[in-house]
């Protein structure tokens, strides 16, 4: 074999295995590339038993306060698109205080109707499991969808009637699937990052005046979703609010005219699946 037949071969060898490369690298870019659907939704059954620990961790001006919430919830009732619910809570920050209250809401995430005992709006309360809200349709890695809420009611606080109303806006982003491990085992998750904004308004009757609050908060979090299940395994939060109170007519009697406080809070979540069974 001459040197010229050699060279030949030798560019020809070359010229295949960088074919082949090129082919074995589009392959796997291909494979890679694959997007993965997503179909959100709580598939829950009656009987269902969650057993729910949140952890809470609130700065305020020169002071750090930790306390921890206890969550049950049964699934009650199943009918048709519709999941109804009922929620224990349990807080060491209340001396350990029950309350309960019973929600129906939809496979993916709508409240229909709540019963709610004391001061506990769902809505702006993100650490609070599965109150996500999910999307009609499948979804993919880094697609977003948002929703909106407005709501008022009224409650009793300490023997005091308060009114209230609020609103606000949630953009959810998925984050893709991992294996996420709690106390409750192992599970194949999707991850959503939840924003959040809202502003809450409060009319609070006392002995000496009215009081009135507007409370402003920014919230930011990951939320790891059972994906054949749909319920939160694991959550955690970062919350910026701000508190305005105006009790001008508390102090009316003191000869302050106008009388404002201002304070902010910021606190963390950690919520985390105990427990998963059936009753």
């Amino acid at each position: 074999m001459n040197w010229k037949t050699k060279v030949i071969l030798i560019f020809g060898i070359l010229s295949l295995i960088g074919i082949i490369s090129l082919f074995e690298l589009g392959y796997i870019c291909i494979l890679e590339e694959k997007p993965t659907n997503y179909d959100l939704k709580y598939n829950f059954n009656k009987g269902d038993y969650f057993i729910y620990e949140i952890l809470y961790s609130t700065e305020i001006p020169k002071n750090t306060i930790r306390a921890t919430i206890h969550i049950e919830t049964v699934v009650s009732d199943i009918s048709e698109d519709n999941i109804s619910m009922n929620v224990t809570s349990t807080s060491t920050a209340d001396g350990n205080k029950t309350k309960s209250y019973n929600m129906t809401l939809t496979t993916h995430g709508k409240i229909i109707k709540s019963d709610f005992n004391g001061q506990i709006i769902p809505e702006i309360q993100l650490e609070f499991p599965n109150m996500l809200f999910y999307p009609e349709n499948e979804i993919q890695k880094d697609e977003s969808w948002s929703a909106s809420f407005a709501k008022e009611g009224n409650f009793t606080s300490e023997g005091m009637p308060v009114g209230y109303d609020v609103s606000g806006t949630k953009r959810y982003t998925c984050l893709g699937s991992k294996i996420v491990s709690v106390k409750a085992g192992n599970f194949d998750c999707v991850g959503i990052k939840c924003d959040a904004n809202f502003t809450l308004n409060e009319t609070i009757e006392t002995a000496n005046g009215t009081v009135y609050t507007t409370t402003t908060s920014e919230t930011s979090g990951e939320n790891w979703i059972d994906l054949r299940g749909g319920f939160l395994v694991k959550s955690t939060y970062d919350v910026n609010k701000i508190i305005k109170m105006d009790l001008s007519e508390v102090y009316k009697k003191t000869g302050f005219g106008v009388f404002y406080r201002e304070t902010p809070i910021n606190y963390q979540t950690v919520s985390e699946l105990l427990e998963r069974r059936k009753v």
